[in-house]
């Protein structure tokens, strides 16, 4: 009985939680040009503020030149250069999951991730 009052007190900090894209993906993005890509995503803290991210595919590695999260709206943003092109990203996030596109030059790819892990840095 005595650890009740810590049992709801750690559901409720464990509910108030921010969200956070912080951690490795398993993406998806369809139909472009040059076919299907595919590989793992990862989202890291630069700083308090700040978040990197980086997908790895057999296109190679591709960091983000930008990479941005609003809390309120779970929305992640960012762009990205590929084959000499600005590649602009915009999902939404969930716990488990990143729904969204990427586009460039009026072109939209749909984007969909899982969440392999959570990390915490």
């Amino acid at each position: 009985m005595k650890k009740l009052p810590f049992i709801i007190a750690a559901l409720f900090l464990a509910s108030c939680a921010s969200l956070t894209p912080v951690g490795k993906w398993d993406y998806q993005i369809t139909g472009t040009p040059q076919g299907d890509y595919s590989g793992v995503m990862t989202v890291s803290k630069k700083d308090k503020k700040t978040l990197a991210a980086e997908m790895k595919s057999q296109a190679g590695d591709l960091p983000f030149s930008k990479f941005d999260f609003n809390d309120k709206s779970k929305k992640a943003m960012g762009d990205f250069s590929f084959q000499g092109m600005t590649i602009f990203f915009d999902a939404t996030v969930t716990e488990q999951e990143m729904t969204g596109s990427v586009s460039t030059q009026g072109m939209n790819f749909p984007f969909k991730a899982k969440r392999v892990s959570n990390t915490k840095k």
